[in-house]
């Protein structure tokens, strides 16, 4: 066992790998999962293979094809393509370093280096949050570091940028704009609808440099909100008014109304003023008649008076 491991060790610093200087180059973000290619030639189908890390010691092999899983560590074996690939998940600082993928082989095992580099996810990154309105415009700015002004500048959707799809393409609705002055563009949304709404990631970096990429969380409406936040306050306001105004003539009817009886008796009062004949039995007749009337308004008065408050 110690020969052996003599030899690998030998191997390894000899650069005895299948594939010459060859070096496999990969990087992932601290907390996400990142995979591992290892490709092989043909002939070593049926051999084992595995990811070891330092020297490939037997503490150092993290795992085989002889295992699909363990701890973080996943592999899986495509004899076809003759590539076997490890998974390692939950990407920690202290995981970054040199690796090498290893197939087995009587006498000596064939390496191939792998340099792995972790990175703190979205370290710098620029966020913006915007809101639109289903089939109204929309333009998002997407700031840039000057030096970029003659790059190529990109707007592209999906969850992770990764993984996200280029949404300005010819006849798209969306059309971008630069403006080498300001080092920004603008990409404008033609008719907005409502599965507009995601994650937008602008840029002029091909390479994803930390800082030179915007992150665009979209929200599409379908109201206005200008309708939602004024309209509807406004039509409670004057449903309460109109309300009010219907309770209060329900409650002071003509009926119930003091003015109406102060009127009535004044009119009457003036008619009665200076009789020209006080012993004329009509006369007479009617100075009872404007004194009993007179006695009712009264009465009708304090009443209505007595309801008029009550309504108050």
């Amino acid at each position: 066992m110690m020969l052996q491991n003599l030899l690998i060790t030998l191997c390894i610093a000899l650069s005895c790998v299948s594939s010459a200087a060859e070096v496999i180059l990969v990087s992932g973000y601290e907390g996400r999962n990142v995979t591992v290619s290892c490709p092989y030639d043909q002939g070593y189908e049926s051999h084992d293979k595995y990811l070891c890390k330092n020297d490939c010691g037997n503490a150092d092999v993290l795992i085989m094809t002889t295992e699909a899983q363990k701890g973080r560590y996943s592999i899986r074996d495509n004899e076809e393509k003759q590539i076997f690939t490890v998974t390692i998940s939950n990407l920690r600082t202290i995981d970054a370093g040199k690796y090498w993928c290893g197939v087995s082989k009587t006498g000596y095992d064939i390496f191939t280096e792998v340099l792995l580099q972790v990175e703190q996810e979205w370290c710098c990154v620029k966020k913006n949050t915007l809101v639109g309105t289903v089939g109204h415009p929309l333009t998002l700015p997407c700031p840039y570091p000057p030096q970029h002004w003659d790059n190529r500048k990109f707007l592209c959707k999906g969850d992770h940028r990764n993984n996200c799809t280029d949404m300005v393409t010819s006849g798209s609705r969306f059309t971008l704009k630069d403006d080498a002055p300001s080092s920004s563009f603008l990409v404008t949304i033609t008719e907005l609808e409502a599965g507009d709404t995601g994650t937008y990631w602008c840029g002029s970096d091909s390479e994803w440099s930390v800082g030179n990429y915007t992150k665009i969380q979209l929200s599409v409406d379908t109201l206005p909100i200008g309708i939602v936040v004024y309209t509807v306050p406004a039509l409670l306001i004057l449903l309460s008014i109109a309300l009010i105004v219907v309770f209060k003539c329900k409650l002071k009817g003509p009926e119930a109304s003091p003015d109406r009886e102060i009127r009535k008796f004044e009119a009457l009062e003036t008619k009665c003023e200076n009789p020209e004949d006080a012993s004329h039995p009509y006369q007479q007749s009617t100075s009872s008649s404007v004194a009993q009337t007179q006695e009712n308004m009264y009465q009708t008065i304090t009443a209505s008076e007595d309801i008029y408050s009550i309504c108050q």
